[in-house]
């Protein structure tokens, strides 16, 4: 008679499903938390520094090609930021999900704090 899966999992003392989500929560936590931290922030500094430009050019400081050139810089720059940010999140997303089907094969995963550095 074949094995079931919940037997095969009832017969490693050291897999706990649980725990295994647990980690797994934590470790997708973390992965949004650091991507809305950093969208937000990119976005925050990008909206300073065009309000800073558009101050200087209505006070006459620079002239309109210099409000131009680094309110485009400054897209440019924050465009890329969150294309890395948003590649890296899908990275992470990937691990997740990984981390899911080893939790669905009984897998036990790596500690937590490796799951973090990775």
């Amino acid at each position: 008679m074949p094995r079931s899966k919940g037997r095969a999992r009832a017969e490693n003392k050291n897999f706990d499903t649980d725990v295994e989500l647990v980690k797994i929560h934590v470790f997708s936590e973390r992965a949004h938390t650091r991507y809305t931290t950093i969208v937000t922030t990119s976005y925050a500094i990008f909206v300073g520094f065009v309000v800073v430009f558009y101050t200087l050019f209505f006070e006459k400081v620079y002239t309109l090609d210099i409000f131009i050139l680094g309110v485009t810089v400054l897209t440019g720059g924050t465009a890329y930021e969150i294309y890395r940010v948003h590649q890296a999140y899908r990275k992470a997303l990937k691990k997740i999900s990984d981390l899911i089907e080893a939790v669905k094969q009984g897998k036990v995963l790596p500690k937590l704090e490796e799951l973090v550095k990775s």
